[in-house]
C-alpha cells in the first residue's frame, strides 16, 4: 500500500495483448456429446453436497453469521484470507474455485457462477443481484462444449447492482463496474465504466484505505 498520492496495486493492469476470450479453456476437451457433462463424478458430488449445505444451513441464516457460512465455504475447499462478507442471500456455485480476500463483500442475490476460478481481492465489493459468470460454449461446434475461464476482481474495485462480468475478464484494482452495465472486456484500474457494453466514463478519484481505517490520503490515479 503506497501513500504518497498513487492508487493500491495488487492486480495488475490488464495485459494490452490478448484478453478474456484468449483465456477460454474446454473443461473436457473430449466431450463428445451436447448433453453429456463435462464435470467429473467427483466435482459432481461436491456441488450437490455444497447445493445442499449452502441451501439448509446457510442461506436461512441472518447477516451477522458472516462467520459460520466462511466455515463451510473453507470446508468445501474456498481459499480465504482476513474476513470477506458472504450475504446469506448470495449463490456460489463451486466454493473450492472461489478465492476470497480480505473485506472482499458479496452482495444480496448474486450470483458467482465460477465455473472457472473466481478471485476477489481485498476491500472490493460486489452487489446486490450481479452475476459472475465464469462459463460459456464453443458455439462453432454442435456439440456446444463447455468453455471456463478464470475471473479476478482488483482490490477496491466496486461492482455496482445487476452488472454482468463474463469469463475471462480482469477488472483493476479500483476500478468501478456501473449498476445494470455488461462486461466481456477487462476493465483498467481507477476507471469508472458504464453501459452494455461496459465503456469508460471517466477517472475514479478515491482516499486511500487501510485495515481498519478510511479516508488516510487523497489520490488522483
Amino acid at each position: 500500500m503506497t501513500d504518497q498520492g498513487t492508487p493500491p496495486t495488487g492486480t495488475p493492469a490488464p495485459a494490452s495483448k490478448g484478453g478474456p476470450s484468449s483465456r477460454l479453456r474446454f473443461k473436457n476437451p473430449n466431450q463428445s456429446e451436447r448433453f453429456r457433462s463435462p464435470w467429473p463424478l467427483r466435482e459432481k458430488f461436491g456441488m450437490l453436497g455444497w447445493l445442499i449445505v449452502e441451501r439448509c444451513l446457510c442461506r436461512p441464516t441472518p447477516k451477522f453469521l458472516n462467520g459460520w457460512r466462511l466455515f463451510w465455504l473453507r470446508l468445501f475447499g474456498c481459499k480465504i484470507s482476513g474476513t470477506p462478507f458472504v450475504h446469506p442471500a448470495s449463490i456460489i456455485k463451486i466454493p473450492w474455485q472461489l478465492t476470497l480476500e480480505d473485506q472482499c463483500a458479496i452482495g444480496a442475490y448474486t450470483e458467482i457462477y465460477n465455473l472457472g476460478h473466481v478471485t476477489l481481492k481485498r476491500g472490493c465489493t460486489v452487489a446486490q443481484y450481479t452475476y459472475v459468470c465464469g462459463g460459456t460454449h464453443d458455439l462453432s461446434d454442435p456439440v456446444l462444449p463447455l468453455q471456463v475461464a478464470d475471473i479476478v476482481i482488483g482490490e477496491e474495485v466496486f461492482i455496482g447492482a445487476k452488472a454482468i462480468i463474463l469469463p475471462g475478464v480482469i477488472i483493476g484494482d479500483g476500478a468501478v463496474l456501473g449498476a445494470g452495465s455488461v462486461t466481456s472486456k477487462d476493465l483498467e484500474p481507477w476507471t469508472i465504466y458504464a453501459g452494455n457494453p461496459a465503456r469508460p466514463i471517466k477517472k475514479r478519484k478515491m482516499d486511500h484505505v487501510t485495515p481498519g481505517s478510511r479516508r488516510v490520503a487523497a489520490v488522483q490515479p
